[in-house]
């Protein structure tokens, strides 16, 4: 494994793609803390400038899926190329147990069938632990990959759609972009791709 795996990428097609990655840039948003990043957002929002810009701020996507620039008139979010080294180094996926164990697996009523999707393939509740490794370490893979779909964008961040296979079956996860490529699971099952 070297540092340039995943650079190139070869798709379904033949045709090669070379991901090229940016961060987002919003001027005055610290990455880190969360807390003050968000005490930050919501006073430039007050001065008029947009949450989903401000969300948006020191996330990192690849140049050929990414939301288009500008966003709105007068945006002043600007694009900063980086290394794909920084982004493979930095990024990483969340996905809390309690996904599997308190929405798919405990609750029947409020899992809206996403329960039977699990049950279906082979799982249960005693599998929560290898299910939460298993949707980082996929997640992650495809995100390096550039190979997710943008989704919503507002003032919470932008939601990706993320391919995840299990037992052979392909489907979307939901996931939210934060910055330094930080992603986090918001549901296990996000719908079929088609």
């Amino acid at each position: 494994m070297s540092i340039f795996d995943g650079l190139i990428q070869i798709g379904e097609n033949g045709e090669v793609f070379y991901n090229q990655w940016i961060e987002w840039d919003h001027f005055l948003i610290p990455n880190k803390p969360e807390w003050l990043r968000e005490i930050l957002r919501n006073i430039m929002a007050i001065f008029g400038h947009c949450m989903k810009c401000s969300a948006l701020d020191g996330c990192y996507l690849v140049t050929r899926n990414m939301p288009e620039q500008p966003l709105h008139e007068n945006c002043d979010c600007r694009k900063i190329n980086i290394a794909y080294t920084k982004v493979k180094s930095k990024a990483k996926a969340e996905c809390d147990i309690r996904k599997f164990t308190e929405y798919v697996f405990k609750n029947i009523k409020d899992s809206k069938g996403k329960n039977k999707i699990f049950y279906d393939l082979g799982y249960d509740i005693n599998d929560s632990q290898y299910l939460q490794n298993e949707f980082c370490k996929q997640a992650l893979n495809q995100y390096l990959l550039g190979n997710y779909v943008l989704k919503n964008l507002d003032r919470r961040g932008q939601r990706l759609a993320i391919p995840t296979n299990l037992n052979g079956t392909v489907f979307y996860s939901g996931w939210m972009l934060c910055p330094e490529g930080e992603i986090r699971n918001t549901t296990p099952f996000g719908g079929w791709i088609k």
